[in-house]
């Protein structure tokens, strides 16, 4: 609920609450199956989520000011992020280690909401929704990098 309010006040704030709406649904849903950094504190957890919320509408505005929303830019961050979670979905946390099946739910559910925002985002686009459609480019690109920024347990094996 807090990550909500915090959400919603800087939608409201920023005159981006539609924005910040498709922002949390998108970043909620994936970042609970994808995995991803983890904050060590509930207060730097909160923290950060205000400081990618204030980021996000930072960038977006930036992308529609400045470049639009032409289909390379949501392309390439539908591949970016398609990458990343092919290669790394599902990251664990380490306070809460998957069992098997959940690490093959967790992939699966992982890959069919990352799939289903795509085509919900290239709809948009298709629908010259500009402003909704820059939001799913810009909530993608920091969805990877939340992935990119955590090692998992994947890349631990590998370096042990």
């Amino acid at each position: 609920m807090i990550n909500f309010a915090i959400a919603f006040s800087i939608g409201f704030l920023a005159g981006a609450l539609a924005e910040m709406t498709l922002f949390y649904g998108i970043f909620v849903s994936l970042r609970f199956f994808c995995g991803g950094y983890h904050a060590k504190s509930y207060g730097r957890c909160f923290s950060l989520f205000a400081l990618t919320c204030l980021g996000y509408v930072a960038l977006l505005k930036g992308v529609l000011r400045y470049i639009g929303c032409p289909f390379w830019i949501l392309g390439t961050a539908i591949i970016f992020l398609g990458m990343c979670v092919w290669v790394k979905a599902p990251i664990e946390h380490t306070n809460r280690p998957f069992t098997s099946e959940e690490r093959k739910l967790f992939r699966k559910r992982s890959l069919q909401l990352y799939l289903g925002w795509s085509v919900v985002g290239m709809i948009l686009w298709m629908g010259r929704k500009e402003t909704l459609s820059a939001g799913f480019a810009c909530v993608f690109v920091i969805i990877a990098a939340y992935m990119l920024l955590e090692r998992g347990e994947k890349d631990e094996e590998k370096s042990a």
